[in-house]
């Protein structure tokens, strides 16, 4: 991996002392607003009318950060759109982001994050803003089994480990409330996420799903590397029964929202 100054010294070279210079600034700003985070220890956002307070120590201000720069469109359209008898289920939930802003309007909200240290800290922000619900320690799939996730993977926190994987579907059979409104985000699993719970997404009950979809890119996986293609995804949501609608285009993914024709 190239160091700071190796990047620096590539920048300059291919790009001139300019570009350098104003990455440079970018980068100090960003640094400068982490630490400014970090030692506030705590940030409330309030979006659409609702709000939800998130420790910002350590490696949750950065996530916080990036929920705040570039998902602000569809939990803005996601919290307009619960009711307060909705049950709300966040797939892919990290450290509660959207579940403690859908908590605040939703009945009851069910969360789903695989790796123990963020479902430590999606369990502790979901305490701190009194929502009713619960964070599952586990990744929704197309098949009730044992996955082995990638230690390359900023998610793990550094090591392979062993985490159990569910079909939402099989998680309905066995008594979990069915949902009304979904939210899948799950860096290009979403078409094997979709397969698994397609008898719960095509119920009645279920009226808008928000996704998250991965385009293919050499620095992270897509919905390719789970079977699928980014047309083929969206034609699996179609033939659900489902309307959808681009919301953010941010080049490497995008938000989609999918509603239920009636």
């Amino acid at each position: 991996m190239a160091t700071p100054i190796q990047r620096a010294v590539d920048i300059y070279r291919n790009e001139g002392a300019a570009t350098l210079s104003t990455k440079a600034l970018r980068s100090l700003r960003r640094r400068a607003a982490m630490a400014y985070w970090r030692a506030r220890k705590s940030r409330t956002f309030e979006i659409a009318g609702v709000e939800a307070t998130f420790d910002t120590r350590g490696r949750a201000a950065r996530s916080l950060r990036i929920f705040d720069s570039g998902e602000r469109i569809m939990v803005r359209d996601l919290v307009s759109e619960l009711e307060e008898s909705d049950v709300f289920w966040d797939v892919g939930a990290h450290i509660g982001f959207h579940s403690s802003l859908a908590g605040q309007r939703a009945q009851r909200v069910e969360a789903f994050e695989p790796t123990p240290h963020t479902v430590r800290q999606g369990r502790a922000n979901l305490e701190r803003n009194e929502v009713d619900g619960q964070m599952h320690e586990c990744a929704m799939w197309d098949a009730d089994e044992t996955l082995t996730l990638d230690p390359d993977s900023s998610a793990t926190g550094g090591g392979a480990i062993s985490v159990p994987a569910r079909r939402g579907d099989s998680l309905v059979d066995e008594g979990l409330p069915r949902p009304n409104v979904v939210k899948i985000d799950v860096e290009g699993a979403e078409p094997r996420v979709v397969d698994g719970m397609a008898e719960t997404l095509a119920d009645d009950g279920c009226r808008t799903v928000y996704c998250e979809v991965h385009r293919p890119a050499d620095t992270r996986p897509s919905v390719e590397d789970h079977g699928s293609s980014v047309e083929g995804f969206l034609d699996s949501l179609r033939d659900l029964g489902f309307a959808l609608e681009t919301l953010a285009d941010r080049g490497p993914d995008f938000h989609i929202k999918a509603t239920a024709l009636e």
